[in-house]
C-alpha cells in the first residue's frame, strides 16, 4: 500500500507542469530572443524603407522619361495628314528659367520654380484631316480655288473673327481648340484659339465656321515699325507659345491653298505651388481649354523632382551658324520677340534630378553629396530628335 501511494505521488508531481522557476527562466530566454529580433527589425526597417523609396523613385523617373520620349518623338508625326508641306517647324516649344551663376534656385532643401523648365510638344490630331482656309466673311463664299482673301488679323481684340472651311473628311474641330494655319510651302504659320464652331450652308454648300481669337496685324511701313510681324498672339490665346515665341515666322494672311490643322499639344512642367516640399512633374493636355491651365492641373508623373532642365541644339544660332551644343537658355534660340524660336530647334535634351522623400528623423544620419539633404538622389536624362532630322 505504501508503494502504491508513493507511485501516485510521483505521477502527480510529474503531471503538475512547470515550476515557477522554470517559467521565469523560459520567459527570460523568450524575452531576450524577442528583444534581439525586434532590435534587428528596427535597425533594418529604415534601410528597407530607404531601398523601397529609392526603387520607387527610379521607377517613376524611368516612366516619366519614357513618356516624355514617346510624346516628343511623335510631336512631328501626323502633322502632314498626307500633305507634303516642306520646311515644317520642329514641334517643341521650350521655356527656360535661367539661374545666374551667382544665384541659387533652392532655399535649403526647398526648390523654387526657377529650378525648373517646361516645354510643350506641339502634336497634331491625326484623326482630323487638314482643311483649307477658304474665306473670312460669308459674303465671299463660295470662293474661287486658289484665291487669297483670308486675313484673320485685326486691331480690334474685343471681337472674334471667322474662318470658313469645308468639313474635314474625318475628325472635326471643337470649342477652344488651338489650330495652326500654315502656308502651303511651309514658309510661315500662325495659331489661334477657337471661340466657336458651327455649321453653316451658303449657296447650297455646307461649311464649318471657325470663330477665333484675334491676331496682331502686320507692322505698318515707316521709319520705326513694330518689332514683331503679323500673326502673333497674346499668351492667353496661345497656350503652346508658338506664335508668342517665334513672331518672325508668323504671318496674318492665308490663302485657300494653305492649310488649317487641329493641334493636340501636351505640356510638361513641375508643380511647386501645390506642395513646395514636393515638386511634382506633371503632364497635361492643352485641348479644349478656355484658358491656359495652371501646372497643378496636370497629371502627376513623378514626385520629389528637384531639377528639371530642357536644352536644345538649333539649326542656326543668332549669328547664323549651326549650334551643336545643348543650350539651356531659350533666349538664344532665335530672333523672335522673346527669343526661343522653336522653328530653329533640331534636337532636345531633357535632364531631371529626383530625390527620395526627405527623412526628418534626427537619427537618420545620411546626407547626400549633391545638396547635403537627408535623402537619396538620382538623375535621368534623354536626348530626343522630334523629327529624326540631321544637320
Amino acid at each position: 500500500m505504501q508503494n502504491v501511494n508513493v507511485n501516485r505521488e510521483s505521477r502527480a508531481f510529474r503531471e503538475a507542469g512547470f515550476t515557477l522557476v522554470e517559467m521565469l527562466i523560459a520567459l527570460l530566454v523568450f524575452g531576450t530572443i524577442s528583444a534581439a529580433a525586434f532590435s534587428l527589425m528596427s535597425q533594418n526597417t529604415p534601410v528597407f524603407n530607404q531601398q523601397q523609396n529609392q526603387a520607387g523613385l527610379n521607377i517613376a523617373m524611368r516612366n516619366a522619361v519614357a513618356q516624355i520620349q514617346a510624346d516628343m518623338v511623335n510631336g512631328g508625326a501626323g502633322y502632314y495628314n498626307g500633305l507634303n508641306v516642306p520646311n515644317w517647324p520642329v514641334s517643341v516649344v521650350i521655356n527656360n528659367n535661367v539661374v545666374l551663376s551667382s544665384g541659387n534656385c533652392a532655399t535649403g532643401t526647398t526648390y523654387g520654380s526657377s529650378c525648373f523648365d517646361s516645354f510643350t510638344v506641339i502634336a497634331s490630331d491625326p484623326a482630323t484631316t487638314a482643311v483649307n482656309p477658304l474665306a473670312d466673311v460669308s459674303g465671299s463664299l463660295p470662293v474661287t480655288p486658289g484665291s487669297c482673301n483670308l486675313s484673320p488679323a485685326s486691331t480690334n481684340t474685343s471681337v472674334d473673327h471667322d474662318i470658313y472651311v469645308l468639313p474635314p473628311s474625318s475628325g472635326g474641330f471643337q470649342l477652344y481648340d488651338q489650330i495652326m494655319l500654315v502656308k502651303s510651302d511651309g514658309s510661315a504659320y500662325t495659331t489661334v484659339r477657337l471661340t466657336g464652331v458651327s455649321n453653316v450652308t451658303v449657296g447650297g454648300t455646307a461649311y464649318v465656321k471657325l470663330s477665333h481669337s484675334s491676331l496682331t496685324i502686320a507692322p505698318l511701313a515707316g521709319p520705326s515699325p513694330p518689332a514683331t510681324n503679323g500673326g502673333t498672339n497674346v499668351v492667353a490665346d496661345d497656350p503652346t507659345g508658338m506664335s508668342v515665341n517665334s513672331g518672325d515666322q508668323t504671318v496674318d494672311k492665308f490663302c485657300a491653298t494653305d492649310y488649317i490643322i487641329r493641334l493636340l499639344p501636351v505640356q510638361y512642367c513641375v508643380d511647386t505651388t501645390t506642395d513646395p516640399t514636393n515638386p511634382t512633374l506633371r503632364r497635361q493636355n492643352l485641348v479644349g481649354l478656355a484658358a491656359t491651365p495652371l501646372c497643378a492641373s496636370g497629371t502627376a508623373l513623378a514626385n520629389q523632382i528637384i531639377g528639371f532642365k530642357v536644352g536644345a541644339t538649333v539649326t542656326a544660332s543668332s549669328a547664323g551658324n549651326d549650334l551643336n551644343v545643348y543650350n539651356f537658355n531659350s533666349q538664344t534660340f532665335g530672333t523672335g520677340p522673346n527669343g526661343n524660336d522653336y522653328t530653329q530647334i533640331h534636337s532636345v535634351m531633357v535632364s531631371m534630378i529626383g530625390r527620395t522623400t526627405p527623412n526628418p528623423d534626427p537619427s537618420y544620419l545620411f546626407r547626400n553629396t549633391f545638396d547635403g539633404g537627408p535623402y537619396q538622389i538620382q538623375g535621368a536624362s534623354v536626348v530626343v530628335n522630334p523629327r529624326n532630322m540631321n544637320f
